[in-house]
């Protein structure tokens, strides 16, 4: 839908410029379509939408970071620390996912937490100031780290981030590549070994299945864990095999 809105906007705002008298299509088309629309802000509808784009992709992110977060502490039963007024949910996951935090940054890449920080702060300042002084995003956006030779291939086509006051289409697709990144990587940190899986079944995992007999139980669990967990055969067989074996 964001590409879409982008095509839309970018189409609208051509053909009023095109058109000679920007205010006068601009009319033309609110009375077409039924939508009162403000003049003063067809100037800045670059602007506006380039920042609800930042808010949306972070809304995503946040959304990822509580299920991750839920996923975790159910398969490792293991509680989450370092959460705090000013602790930021990416922060407290890298806290908690690895060795220590720096172990998580080191292997996600410090060019891509900076990055997604920078615009966890410029969505902040969308949604809850819009202050004039963009001083503190300006420091924040000087602190983004250089890409690393991985990273660099990814995302050199981009011209992002840009700095607050001038966000650009860029920065949404930027914004939202680091973040799936950022995901991926924070996937294979903490993917379990297939006793781990195995342990964290329980009961009720294969009770749905017991009006089944006992291969087609086994492939019915099994199923379930190739679709949940995305593993292959072999070793969803292996910890359904395991598991029911363990409830004999």
């Amino acid at each position: 839908m964001v590409e879409l809105t982008e095509l839309a906007s970018r189409s609208f705002i051509v053909a009023a410029r095109k058109s000679g008298d920007q205010a006068a299509f601009v009319q033309s088309a609110s009375k077409t379509h039924g939508v009162n629309v403000n003049l003063s802000e067809v100037d800045s509808l670059s602007t506006h939408l380039c920042r609800s784009y930042i808010v949306s992709v972070y809304h995503s992110a946040e959304r990822f970071l509580h299920d991750f977060r839920e996923e975790h502490v159910a398969l490792y039963r293991n509680a989450w620390v370092g959460d705090g007024m000013s602790v930021d949910p990416l922060t407290v996951a890298l806290r908690n996912i690895a060795a220590s935090q720096s172990d998580a940054e080191d292997r996600i890449g410090k060019d891509l937490i900076t990055r997604f920080q920078y615009y966890r702060i410029v969505r902040n300042w969308i949604v809850h100031t819009k202050d004039s002084d963009q001083t503190k995003l300006d420091a924040k956006h000087a602190e983004i780290a250089p890409y690393s030779e991985e990273h660099e291939r990814m995302f050199s086509t981009l011209e992002a981030p840009n700095l607050a006051s001038v966000l650009k289409f860029d920065d949404f697709v930027c914004f939202t590549r680091l973040t799936k990144r950022i995901a991926e990587k924070m996937a294979e940190i903490a993917r379990p070994t297939p006793q781990q899986l195995v342990d964290s079944l329980s009961f009720t995992d294969v009770s749905r299945f017991n009006g089944l007999k006992a291969g087609r139980k086994r492939n019915a669990l099994s199923g379930r864990i190739k679709t949940i967990y995305g593993l292959d055969d072999a070793t969803a067989n292996w910890i359904a095999d395991t598991f029911i074996d363990s409830l004999a």
